[in-house]
Formats: structure tokens, sequence, C-alpha cells
């Protein structure tokens, strides 16, 4: 999938789709993780008017001109899937993956160009964007670890759409199958509720206790679960690149005390 502007629609051939931006928000196709986390969707331009959902022949299709044009879009307008690339990675590109836009080198990946990668450089280019995500750092998970969480801490998941609802929701019930789901917060509070948690007001965190962060229009937008005084498991977000950990009270802060936060307390 490609954002493109009106400028484009000349220029694309009639063999894929080319989707108004109100209409692909609104395709249940198009709102499955798989797509959106990938795609960076929530993250789309302003500039965006139309997606094109491409099939394999798209780029062989369009002028060397258009195609660049395109490619740079991508990059100006926040589209996922554009990584950045090093010196010694350039070197074992060919000149045609690769963009530059505003004094950085990336490529945009689309099958075409992924297919003609090989294994080392596919890696190479996946470890160094996940660590664009979050940082590859959690502290050490002991024995005093409930057994559910010590198995999936500091581990990343293998899959789109697990979010720190779910992993919340996951630490506190100990059920194996909330982990793999993209939770939404009605569904975290209700099953909060249910599992007799409360908001209390005392600023003194326990273990079990669940810390939401909420902004400043009402919305949760982070639920994070204390293992201990000073030790959490927590979820920085949805994507694959953002692994389950625990971490330090400092880094909760870090990424999420610029939100107004709530204790829930089991009673």
């Amino acid at each position: 999938m490609y954002w493109i502007d009106s400028s484009f629609l000349e220029d694309i051939p009639s063999s894929c789709l080319v989707i108004p931006r109100q209409e692909f928000f609104n395709h249940p196709l198009y709102r499955r993780p798989d797509i959106t986390n990938p795609y960076v969707t929530w993250q789309m331009g302003q500039d965006v008017t139309y997606v094109i959902h491409a099939f394999s022949s798209f780029l062989k299709e369009l002028q060397e001109h258009v195609k660049t044009r395109l490619l740079e879009f991508q990059v100006t307008t926040h589209r996922g899937l554009v990584l950045p690339i090093s010196v010694e990675q350039m070197k074992r590109l060919s000149n045609e993956m690769i963009i530059e836009k505003d004094g950085a080198c990336v490529i945009v990946l689309h099958p075409q160009n992924w297919n003609e990668l090989d294994i080392e450089m596919r890696h190479s280019l996946l470890l160094d964007y996940a660590k664009e995500w979050d940082r590859w750092e959690g502290e050490p998970c002991d024995d005093s670890i409930a057994s559910h969480i010590a198995d999936y801490a500091n581990r990343f998941p293998i899959q789109d759409g697990s979010n720190c609802l779910a992993g919340t929701l996951f630490a506190v019930t100990g059920n194996e199958q909330v982990v793999h789901r993209w939770v939404h917060p009605e569904t975290f509070l209700q099953t909060l509720k249910r599992s007799r948690y409360e908001t209390v007001k005392d600023d003194t965190l326990r273990p079990n206790d669940v810390l939401t962060f909420w902004s400043d229009q009402g919305q949760l937008v982070h639920a994070s679960y204390c293992v201990r005084q000073g030790l959490y498991f927590n979820k920085h977000g949805q994507v694959r690149f953002n692994p389950w950990k625990l971490i330090n009270h400092d880094e909760l802060m870090e990424h999420w005390g610029a939100y107004r936060l709530q204790i829930e307390r089991r009673l």
C-alpha cells in the first residue's frame, strides 16, 4: 500500500485500487492490526488524500520519475515500512532501492525490493528498525516473579496487535489467551472491575496494583502492572517491535508521566 494525493491520480494505472482516505479508515479490512501496525496508519500525514492498494506489477507500470516521487511521498507522509539505512547497508543495496530525503537515506519497503534482499540484509534492516520502536533493555527476571509473567517478560510478540491493556489484563488474570489480543479501553476497565479492582486515592503503590494513564480529554492511553515496588510488567505499544518488559519506575514515567496517573487496586 502507498499513500498519495490527487496529483498522482493521472499517473496511477487502473490495475490497482485507489481508495479515498476516509473510506480507507472505515474499511474493516484496513483496520486490522496486520495492516494498521506495519503501515503505522495513525501517523498518516494530512497531505494524504488517497491510499493505493497495489498489486505485484504496480511499480513496474510507473514511469521512473513518478515512481521516485511516489516513494519520496511515502517518507514525507510517514508511511510505515520506511527503514533507515546505514552507510554499510547502502553499499550492499542497489541505487534504485535507496531514497534520499532531507539528508537521510532510507529504503521504502515493498514486495519487489524485499524479495531482492538476502536474508542477512533483511535481518540487519529489521533489527535496526526494531530498535527505533523500543529500547532493548529490561529489568532482570527472578524467582520472585509470578510464573505466568516470567514466561513473557522481556520477550517480543510474534504478531501485531497485542497492546498494553492486554498485557496488563494478562498479568492480572493469568489468562494466556488475553496477552495476544488488542483490548479496547471499555473492555479493559470492565474486566478490571470484574476482577475486583477499584480506583484508590493512595499514592503508595503495592504489588498487583494497576497503573492507568489518562489524557486531558479523559481517554485511557496506557496501563501497566505493578509487580513490586519500582518494578512493572509493561508493553509500550501494539506493534511486534514493542516487547513485554519488566521496567523500572523511571522508564515508565519517561514514556507516560505526562498523563494523569490513576491507581487501580484489588480490594
